[in-house]
């Protein structure tokens, strides 16, 4: 720019402005890009501690089945479930063969006393099956709420390692919206200054010129024509030197 581009129209003001104007916006770019990257490296990672609590969420499923049994049991899903209570006591290992080495004793002892085919056999081999069943049940109901308590235990854990994790990602979001607010903020005050900085430039290159008609129109007013003349034309040469 010349000399009259500053003197008069703000010539540098407006240079500097659209130096500052770009600065502001590589301020905004890459500030923007930096943020998008770090928030989306924290979503990748939390996501990953998120799935690292899959293993227990399944094994909290595993236990929740003998939940489901241990309500089958107790007889509140209805018939169905009783029966399929029933049948996964009755296919428990060890079921069959305790009873079958109980009975045998029973036979075994009651051959040696000449009494095997009476009554008080059947009736002790009945009481036998009967107190035993009832034993192996009540045991079996017992390991069916350990499963239950495991199962709330696992699941407890499951629920609270991932609601710290959701915690985190919202946490994580809210803060990248802030700093994305802030350095919007930033760079909009920044471009509001370098407009303000063009504009008192040119505001002060028209006082200059509206000062510079002012005093022609005075020597011209004067009878200074010749000398007016030659003003311009010295102020001509002076701009040239400035080009």
């Amino acid at each position: 720019m010349g000399f009259f581009d500053d003197l008069f129209g703000g010539g540098a003001e407006k240079a500097a402005a659209d130096k500052n104007r770009q600065q502001y916006d590589n301020l905004q770019s890459q500030g923007s890009g930096l943020l998008t990257q770090g928030y989306n490296t924290g979503v990748t990672n939390l996501n990953s501690a998120l799935g690292a609590y899959t293993p227990l969420s399944n094994l909290a499923q595993q236990y929740g089945k003998g939940t489901t049994m241990e309500l089958n049991a107790l007889g509140l899903n209805g018939a169905s479930g009783n029966a399929a209570a029933t049948a996964a006591f009755q296919n428990n290992p060890g079921y069959t063969g305790a009873i079958n080495a109980g009975l045998d004793v029973i036979n075994r002892r009651r051959a040696a006393g000449g009494m095997l085919n009476s009554g008080n056999a059947d009736q002790d081999a009945q009481t036998f099956g009967q107190n035993l069943q009832n034993q192996q049940y009540n045991n079996w109901l017992s390991n069916l709420s350990g499963l239950n308590n495991n199962a709330l235990s696992a699941t407890a854990g499951t629920a609270q390692g991932q609601a710290g994790v959701y915690g985190d990602l919202a946490g994580l979001a809210n803060n990248n919206a802030t700093n994305q607010v802030n350095l919007l903020g930033q760079t909009t005050a920044g471009q509001v200054g370098a407009n303000n900085l063009q504009a008192q430039g040119e505001s002060a290159g028209a006082k200059n010129l509206l000062g510079l008609g002012t005093s022609l129109l005075g020597l011209g007013t004067g009878g200074g024509s010749t000398l007016g003349g030659s003003l311009f034309g010295s102020l001509g040469s002076l701009g040239s030197l400035f080009k």
